[in-house]
């Protein structure tokens, strides 16, 4: 039989602006790994631990596509997009596209995060992939593996230590992996974007393409997070048999965006529920302390709370 986490297994929350550790009774979650990120708190249980994830590589994906964009001067409101022969047959979600269905990048980009298309993340990847070979004298790769190798580099500028992409959607692969922890921070700086963050905040999405014919085609699709209007804003669903069931989810408080990641949930409503569950924690964790500032004046609640505890550990 597994051997569950006490609920007093208690975990230790650094604030930037201080070196104080505050800690707290974290609730009991199923996921493998899971990881809270602000701008003021860090912290998570196994949050280091490399596991793929799915779906929420799309994050990257996206971030990618749209860094790309801006580089070569691309209007995504009007620049169109191809889906290609291998976009139709790699199976998991979909945005339903059929070879030839032609989408501007910023309906693309929908059809993407929405429904959570791997269709519509192989065509962003193998159109941006193309346009990244084409500055190259010899080229020696294939379109979408020279749109991983961009996501790679992005990942390391932004400093994403423990994440290496293999592909573009989060499709079962041992290459493909990342922790909760650099997940988090990765959808913290993709909220900085306005067009991730709009987009991830639309419950459904409506638009016009084209297909191989050049006919006027419609297509529409709703948003995987269940979370949106429930007091969270976005990010990204995920699921796959070796990542589990995955979520990014954001929100904001006090002025500042907040990322939940959970990898490995036990079932995909468990997902939802924890990603709940460890809002009202971090929403605990501020209401009880005022401000992460205020610290260093909080010395003997420290130390009375850490007395409650059996374990902890210090998030970098």
């Amino acid at each position: 039989m597994e051997r569950r986490h006490s609920k007093k297994l208690g975990f230790c929350a650094s604030s930037v602006s201080s070196s104080k550790c505050i800690t707290f009774n974290a609730p009991l979650i199923t996921a493998k790994a899971w990881a809270i990120y602000s701008p003021t708190l860090r912290l998570g249980k196994n949050e280091r631990i490399h596991r793929e994830i799915a779906s929420l590589t799309k994050i990257m994906t996206a971030y990618t596509a749209l860094k790309l964009a801006s580089k070569m001067d691309i209007d995504i409101y009007t620049y169109k997009v191809e889906t290609p022969f291998d976009s139709i047959y790699l199976g998991g979600t979909t945005a339903n596209l059929i070879e030839g269905d032609t989408l501007t990048v910023w309906n693309m980009l929908h059809a993407m995060l929405l429904p959570s298309g791997n269709d519509a993340a192989y065509a962003l990847a193998a159109h941006f992939g193309s346009l990244i070979l084409a500055s190259q004298p010899q080229p020696s790769a294939e379109p979408a593996d020279a749109f991983v190798e961009e996501m790679n580099r992005n990942a390391k500028a932004l400093g994403l230590s423990d994440t290496k992409f293999a592909n573009p959607h989060g499709l079962c692969d041992p290459g493909n992996k990342s922790t909760a922890m650099d997940v988090a921070k990765l959808g913290l700086v993709a909220l900085d974007n306005r067009v991730i963050c709009k987009i991830v905040r639309a419950k459904s999405h409506s638009c016009l393409g084209y297909d191989v014919n050049n006919m006027e085609r419609l297509f529409s699709w709703s948003n995987t997070n269940k979370l949106l209007g429930k007091g969270f804003s976005g990010l990204k669903t995920g699921i796959t048999t070796t990542a589990g069931q995955c979520l990014a989810a954001s929100f904001r408080m006090n002025n500042e965006n907040v990322v939940i990641v959970l990898l490995g949930s036990k079932t995909g409503d468990k997902r939802w529920y924890e990603a709940i569950k460890l809002k009202d924690y971090y929403e605990r964790l501020l209401d009880l302390n005022g401000s992460f500032s205020a610290v260093k004046k909080r010395d003997n609640f420290l130390k009375a709370s850490t007395k409650t505890l059996k374990a902890f550990h210090y998030i970098s």
